[in-house]
């Protein structure tokens, strides 16, 4: 949901690349043991690049699972300490729940460079903006949303992201749920049909000409 139309540096595509397919797929809400292990594995299968935007709670329990992001060639960036919404914080609790978590990734893998940050709920205003810019982060969106966290069924996840995809189109994806929200989500931390959907769609993708990508370093 977006609700700031106003905010105009939030990157929801990438189109650096003149003439190439690119696609980047991007996990939300982990780290979690449940999952990330096995979407790691999937994406190690197909020898794919991914960005996980991690929430620092988690990153506190599970610094190991981190380190293996990393060390398989993932990227890490922000997804707040506690995965509030943004627009209904204080201007200092906003930039507590930037700062945190990149201080806890530091800590726990000291050689990952964060350089994106995205806002819970994807709920943006100008001042969470500037906050993330003058954590040194770029804000990032997304423009593919197959809204997997409602598991739709594998074939919905898949279907959604073949009709919408394009050259450029950042995908959202869930390895986790907010913490808080167990109780929504009775699910919570069983990604099954995203890890199923994976092993369809990114074959699915390579044969449709697209090359599935790490984000390019922000301008």
């Amino acid at each position: 949901m977006k609700v700031f139309d106003c905010v105009s540096e939030v990157r929801d595509e990438c189109h650096d690349r003149a003439g190439r397919r690119d696609v980047y797929l991007t996990f939300d809400d982990g780290s979690n043991p449940l999952c990330t292990p096995d979407v790691l594995d999937v994406l190690a299968e197909h020898r794919v690049p991914a960005t996980f935007c991690v929430i620092g709670a988690y990153v506190e329990d599970q610094p190991k699972l981190i380190e293996r992001v990393f060390a398989e060639g993932h990227e890490i960036a922000n997804h707040t300490m506690t995965h509030p919404d943004l627009s209904g914080c204080e201007p200092d609790e906003v930039r507590r729940e930037i700062l945190d978590v990149n201080r806890i990734i530091r800590m726990a893998c000291p050689q990952a460079a964060v350089r994106h940050m995205r806002a819970p709920y994807g709920i943006w205003t100008d001042e969470v903006v500037a906050e993330v810019a003058k954590a040194g982060l770029a804000a990032l969106d997304w423009s593919v949303d197959p809204r997997d966290w409602s598991r739709p069924g594998v074939d919905a996840i898949v279907s959604a992201v073949l009709a919408s995809v394009q050259p450029g189109a950042i995908v959202l994806f869930h390895d986790g749920c907010p913490p808080g929200e167990s109780g929504r989500c009775s699910h919570a931390g069983l990604r099954d049909q995203t890890l199923m959907a994976h092993s369809r769609l990114i074959p699915a993708l390579h044969e449709s000409g697209f090359v599935i990508s790490s984000l390019p370093q922000p301008h």
